[in-house]
């Protein structure tokens, strides 16, 4: 058995490195994703792609109630004018999600997913959707002006939008002038 994964992998590193493979959105090299190809076919029986793994795990595993937590998606990207952070909470109304802007330019979003109640007489054959607490933060660059966030609720869809400054007015770290004097002797002293 040790025969054929050691070509196997010596095969694959040797491609890897020299360039030969090219990756495709976080899965397994293209190269091993040829249908048919019996290095394709030993690949994915011996070694499965973790990342399909993890997407086929349920999100709605045996959990402590107290702390559950509640995936949010999020998707943050900057324009020349403003930054825009949309997070996925379908379902959720607008007074069940709260934005805060903390020190240190991190604004928080959190809120909390109820849980639907059970009746007496209900037989459950599925529950995957998401409940509990959420929280997601987010680091803020120097360039934005944090007076000017602005948020907006629309179809399960939380768009928070945040003006840039202008490049003259955004504050870098402050620079200290050391002070120092020459004596009579021309050496250096500090004051």
């Amino acid at each position: 058995m040790k025969q054929i994964y050691l070509p196997m992998l010596s095969l694959f590193f040797l491609n890897l490195f020299l360039g030969k493979i090219k990756t495709t959105e976080g899965s397994l090299p293209s190269a091993f994703d040829t249908p048919g190809s019996l290095l394709a076919d030993l690949w994915r029986d011996r070694f499965p792609d973790p990342f399909r793994v993890l997407e086929q795990i349920p999100l709605g595993i045996e959990r402590d109630q107290s702390v559950a937590l509640s995936p949010v998606r999020v998707d943050w990207k900057e324009t020349p004018e403003e930054h825009v952070i949309r997070l996925d909470v379908p379902g959720m109304k607008k007074d069940e999600v709260k934005i805060e802007v903390e020190e240190k330019r991190v604004v928080r979003v959190s809120g909390e997913r109820k849980r639907e109640e059970e009746k007496e007489g209900d037989h459950w054959h599925r529950v995957e959707r998401s409940h509990g607490k959420f929280w997601r933060q987010f680091r803020m660059p120097d360039n934005v002006d944090l007076d000017s966030v602005k948020a907006k609720l629309d179809n399960g869809v939380l768009t928070i939008t945040i003006n840039k400054l202008s490049p003259d007015k955004v504050k870098g770290p402050r620079v200290v002038d050391i002070a120092f004097q020459e004596d009579q002797t021309g050496k250096l002293s500090s004051a």
